[in-house]
């Protein structure tokens, strides 16, 4: 018995099932739980032998730039866990990447018609799914604006339709320092900024020595928020002024060339990408390092209903994000939760008082 070695096939596996593709980026010729035969039967030989592609079959495709971004060092960068999803985005039989968009000519992502086409194909998905199919669809346009493939990126800033529930999520102390620890300085730098001003990555985007004014008591950073439009005011930590000391260029957070970040996009795509290298928990997003810069701020002072304005949350909101962060760090126990109670025994008093009529006895 001769075992030969098939070249080309591409296999992809999701859960207990296997895809076989005919090349990457090929059709799907076979799966595992509904195949014609065994691998390497006369039925799987044949299957594969009637997708064979000619040598241009791709050629100015959607398909050929997603082989060619498979194939890139920016991919090959990820993180394997983000491969991974990646490669289940793109594969998908029914509702994937190249299922939907291989077949169109590379030239309609310059159209800005693919816009409100992706947002209904993302929307029919519906769910965290369709929200992962977006992402990644997105990292690929991207990718080829940034190469010069494609002249135009339509899909920028299209807003999410699923939101998880992050409250309890948030960024311990030793999560922080492991990070720095082990990710590169231009990276490092963003979870460094993003917990000591509890900036969202829009605002960390655009941040720039322009937004740093000096005060009596030392620095603090004022910015026009992205979100809501608003006047933030931070101070300046400790930690933070080594970060703007050390800072060479007019941003505050600029890419490893010194160049500022290309969208805020990509700020939480390097922190994601380190993230996994790092082995630190899955679930911890750029966007959670927020409550810790919360909960710091409460340590050092500030009334719950301070926070809650800067952040634009509701203090209950804040309150769940600060007992869970205090949940992680019990040293912390007994500064921050005296501050929470304080602050709702506080709330409750003023609601009572309102509430309760005073009652005057008549003769």
């Amino acid at each position: 018995m001769v075992r030969v070695t098939l070249r080309g096939v591409h296999r992809v596996k999701s859960g207990k099932k296997a895809y076989h593709y005919a090349y990457r980026g090929g059709p799907c010729f076979w799966r595992s739980d509904k195949g014609p035969g065994l691998e390497g039967s006369a039925e799987y030989l044949a299957a594969l032998a009637a997708c064979a592609p000619g040598p241009d079959v791709h050629a100015g495709k959607f398909a050929q730039l997603v082989a060619w971004f498979v194939g890139s060092g920016d991919f090959k960068a990820l993180s394997p866990r983000t491969q991974k999803d990646m490669q289940t985005s793109i594969h998908h039989p029914r509702n994937g990447i190249l299922a939907k968009w291989g077949s169109a000519p590379q030239t309609l992502f310059n159209d800005a018609r693919v816009r409100p086409a992706a947002i209904r194909w993302r929307d029919n998905i519906g769910g965290k799914v369709g929200h992962d199919r977006m992402a990644h669809l997105r990292r690929i346009v991207g990718w080829a604006y940034d190469t010069g493939h494609l002249r135009e990126h339509r899909l920028l800033n299209i807003k999410a339709t699923y939101k998880a529930d992050r409250a309890e999520i948030v960024w311990s102390d030793e999560e922080i320092e492991a990070f720095v620890k082990g990710a590169p300085e231009h990276v490092s730098r963003i979870v460094i900024a993003a917990t000591e001003t509890g900036f969202r990555p829009g605002d960390l985007h655009i941040l720039s020595a322009f937004h740093v004014q000096k005060t009596s008591e030392g620095r603090r950073i004022v910015i026009r928020t992205s979100k809501r439009k608003r006047i933030a005011a931070v101070p300046v930590t400790d930690r933070m002024a080594e970060l703007l000391d050390a800072q060479k260029a007019e941003r505050i957070l600029t890419t490893s060339q010194g160049q500022p970040w290309g969208n805020k996009n990509y700020l939480g795509d390097a922190v994601s990408t380190w993230r996994d290298r790092l082995e630190l928990r899955t679930e911890l997003r750029l966007q959670d390092c927020r409550g810790t810069a919360a909960t710091r701020w409460l340590n050092h002072g500030l009334e719950l209903r301070e926070i809650a304005t800067i952040m634009g949350w509701s203090i209950k909101h804040a309150s769940e994000v600060i007992e869970r962060y205090v949940a992680l760090h019990p040293s912390m126990t007994d500064g921050v939760l005296r501050r929470i109670r304080e602050n709702d025994a506080a709330t409750k008093a003023v609601k009572s008082a309102v509430k309760t009529p005073t009652l005057h006895k008549g003769k």
